[in-house]
This record gives C-alpha cells, sequence and structure tokens, in this order.
C-alpha cells in the first residue's frame, strides 16, 4: 500500500497570504487577509498544533514596523478551521468543500427595516465603516410650493438643541439652509458632529427640519409666511452590513428608533493594572490597535491614565498584546457561540474556552486496576563447581608475575625500550650483569 504525504503551498499575494494544504482526497486553503487583522492574539490561543504566533504587535502599533500581526507556520498548519472560526475581524477564513458550518465564535446584528428612518449615523459611527446607508431625502424646494412663486419667504425663529441632536444627517439632506460641522467619532461620546449651524437667510421656517428631526431637536416657529402649501418629508433608503463588522454595537446605542440590535462575541472587562507604568503622552499603541475605537486618555487627568468606553467593547486583547509595559488586562468570561448542529461543536468549544478567564483545561480520564502481587519462596542458584587448576598453572602464574614485575621498573622499561632483549632475558633468569 503507497501512502501520500499532504502537501503545504504557500501563495503570498499583495494583501493576503494562502496556505494551501492538498492531499489525494481532500483540498483546502487557509487565506490570511493582512489588512484586516489587528492583532488580538485568540487565533493563537486556540490553535491545536502551535502553528500560529504573534509579530512584533507593539512596533506595529507605535507605527516603527510594518509587519503581520501573526506569523502562520507552513510546516506545522493543518488547515483546521478554529482559527477562523474565532477571528473577529475576519482576517482569517478556510476554504474547503465541507458540507456543514463549522461552530463558530461570533456576535450578531439584525436591522429591523420597519424601524429604520434610515438615516446616516449608524455609517458615520461605525468604527470598521461596515456599514453602508443609502438615503434619500425629499428637497425642501419640492415640498414648499409657494401659490405665488415670486414671493417666497416666512419670519419666524428656529433653534436647534446641540445637546439633544443625535447628528444623522436628516436635516442637512433636507435644506441647504442646515450645515452640520462633521468629525471623527471619538470616546466617551462618539459624536460625529461638532455642531450644526442654521442660515436664516435662507430659511423661511417651513418647519420641515422639525418633523423630521428623529429625536426633536429642532424647534421652529412660523409667525408669518407668504401662502404657501407645505408636504410632508419623505426619506427613502436601507442600510447594509458588511462583513466588517465586529459586532461593537455601538450602532445600536446611537440608533435613534432602535432598528438595530446586536449581540457581541464575548463577554468580559477591561482595566488597567500598571497605571504608574503607564505613559499615555509618549505611546498611544493602545490607541491606535484598537478596532472600535474605545480607547482613549482619561478626562480629566486621573491615576488611570487610560480610559475605556466598555460598553461597545468586544474584548478581543489587541490593546493588551499592543501595551509596551503590561498595563492593561483584558478578561472574556463568556461567548457566543453558532454552529449547535455542527458535529464538531463539543471540540470546538473545547478550544474555544481556552481565550477565557481562568481557564482550566480538563484532567485526561485516570484508568485504574488492583494488581496483588504474591511473594514466592525463590531458591537461590547452587554456586557453579571449580573446576581443578591444570598442571604447571602455579608455575605459569609465578612466570607472568616476574614478567609484569620486570617490565614495570625501571631497569626493565629502559631495555625494553632500547630492544635489548638479551639483557631482558638475563634479568628474567637472575643472571648477574644482565
Amino acid at each position: 500500500m503507497q501512502f501520500f504525504k499532504p502537501t503545504m503551498e504557500v501563495e503570498v499575494g499583495e494583501e493576503a497570504l494562502s496556505y494551501k494544504w492538498k492531499a489525494p482526497v481532500l483540498e483546502k486553503r487557509l487565506v490570511y487577509d493582512v489588512r484586516k487583522c489587528f492583532g488580538c492574539g485568540l487565533c493563537e490561543i486556540v490553535c491545536p498544533v502551535n502553528a500560529i504566533s504573534m509579530g512584533p504587535v507593539k512596533e506595529i502599533a507605535s507605527g516603527r514596523v510594518e509587519a503581520p500581526y501573526i506569523i502562520i507556520d507552513e510546516t506545522k498548519c493543518v488547515v483546521c478551521p478554529l482559527c477562523s472560526s474565532i477571528c473577529p475581524s475576519g482576517a482569517l477564513r478556510v476554504e474547503a468543500p465541507f458540507d456543514f458550518e463549522h461552530p463558530r465564535v461570533r456576535g450578531r446584528i439584525e436591522v429591523q427595516r420597519d424601524k429604520c428612518i434610515p438615516c446616516l449615523l449608524c455609517e458615520r459611527v461605525c468604527p470598521k465603516r461596515a456599514i453602508k446607508a443609502k438615503v434619500s431625502v425629499k428637497k425642501k424646494e419640492d415640498l414648499v410650493k409657494y401659490l405665488r412663486e415670486e414671493e417666497a419667504w416666512g419670519k419666524g425663529e428656529i433653534s436647534i438643541d446641540v445637546d439633544k441632536c443625535c447628528f444623522c444627517g436628516l436635516c442637512e439632506l433636507l435644506c441647504e439652509a442646515i450645515k452640520i460641522e462633521w468629525t471623527d467619532p471619538r470616546p466617551p461620546d462618539f459624536k460625529p458632529g461638532l455642531s450644526i449651524t442654521v442660515d436664516e437667510k435662507k430659511c423661511d421656517y417651513c418647519g420641515l427640519c422639525e418633523r423630521i428631526c428623529p429625536v426633536g431637536a429642532i424647534k421652529v416657529e412660523c409667525s408669518e409666511s407668504a401662502p404657501r402649501e407645505v408636504g410632508e418629508p419623505k426619506v427613502e433608503g436601507s442600510i447594509e452590513v458588511g462583513e466588517e463588522c465586529v459586532w461593537c454595537g455601538l450602532c445600536s446605542e446611537v440608533c435613534p428608533t432602535q432598528a438595530i440590535g446586536v449581540e457581541k462575541p464575548f463577554e468580559g472587562d477591561v482595566y488597567m493594572v500598571e497605571p504608574n507604568e503607564c505613559d499615555p503622552s509618549g505611546c498611544k499603541n493602545c490607541i491606535n490597535i484598537c478596532p472600535t475605537k474605545v480607547v482613549y486618555v482619561a478626562r480629566p487627568p486621573s491615576k488611570e491614565k487610560m480610559s475605556f468606553a466598555k460598553d461597545y467593547c468586544i474584548f478581543c486583547g489587541a490593546c493588551e498584546k499592543s501595551c509596551p509595559v503590561d498595563a492593561i488586562r483584558v478578561v472574556r468570561r463568556g461567548m457566543r457561540v453558532e454552529g449547535s448542529n455542527s458535529p464538531w461543536l463539543e471540540m470546538s468549544q473545547e478550544r474555544f474556552k481556552r481565550v477565557l478567564q481562568d481557564y482550566r483545561p480538563p484532567k485526561p480520564s485516570v484508568y485504574h486496576r488492583l494488581v496483588r502481587v504474591e511473594e514466592a519462596l525463590a531458591t537461590p542458584p547452587q554456586p557453579s563447581p571449580v573446576p581443578p587448576a591444570p598442571r604447571g598453572f602455579a608455575k605459569a602464574v609465578e612466570g607472568i608475575d616476574k614478567i609484569l614485575g620486570l617490565l614495570s621498573s625501571v631497569p626493565g622499561r629502559v631495555l625494553f625500550e632500547r630492544h635489548e632483549v638479551d639483557k631482558l632475558l638475563s634479568k628474567l633468569r637472575g643472571e648477574e650483569g644482565g
């Protein structure tokens, strides 16, 4: 019978590494997308053959080095799906002809279409740019019809409560008199806008912005206007969630209509353990590497140095891996596993549990049986009889001792080294002058 050893081929692309495992009856591939990885190290923990090790995470997070966050040893990897099944970023993907889904640790996101307006808020706050909003708002010019076009005016007052505003962007899409100063959402409030202003030279106090605002932040009072007809504001569109989603839950929290529901992949905590060692003025590793942007410098400055918007943390552990002074701890106490009908569920869950706090591997079953040892009365063997010495044996022993004694003496060694055999024989015979 002929046996074939599986082969492994590595293909290096511009943005991904591909590991192709091939056997006579099966071929599978592990694809590592370097761009998506954020160095959490969960794959390293669950790998059953220790084929994954961490790269220079601290140096990458600081910007000093450009390299992959993880290193895969192709001589060990067997392209099992465990690393891809726990990867929260989708950076690891196994392609194989399986007819069933392997268990996965992953979150869940659900959009209730009947509640969704939609608006731009979820797209703007998403730290992974995983949400795409398609929003169409009927313009004010199409909704406000003056009976005499040459008379288009109105008088009144308009006010916007900036603290109440959620910066959904609908009013700006509706009317060109309203402008929002957009910004990059940052913790702890993650607001995508800094301010919202109204150009009252362009405003005719029609009240459409008040009616379209989902949080009631706009108030309009029209005291007088030209004869006109004001229609109802109309918003159409949809939102789509891409594979880049890491289930942080920020979109769900800010949604003004509670149309988005999110379940995180992990439950846990993150906190400082060595704040005295932390230098937030000189190091931003944890801020740079965090996939959900929940890490920020404590305000006002406190002894904890760094703060975390824990409600949106996925407890991946990337910040802990990147900290050069080991000042951060991430603990995971629970996880959400999909694939309850998979035949690999029990085995996969056992590997997944290794990322949880205080995990202890199960002790192997010990099989034992009682062994009785009976003492036996042993009879020592009889000594072998000593044969009689052959004739002349004593004389031979005496002659050998005499030769050895001569060769070990100084005169004997000198004669032996000079090859003076006759003199050696004379010495043995006891002849004088030998």
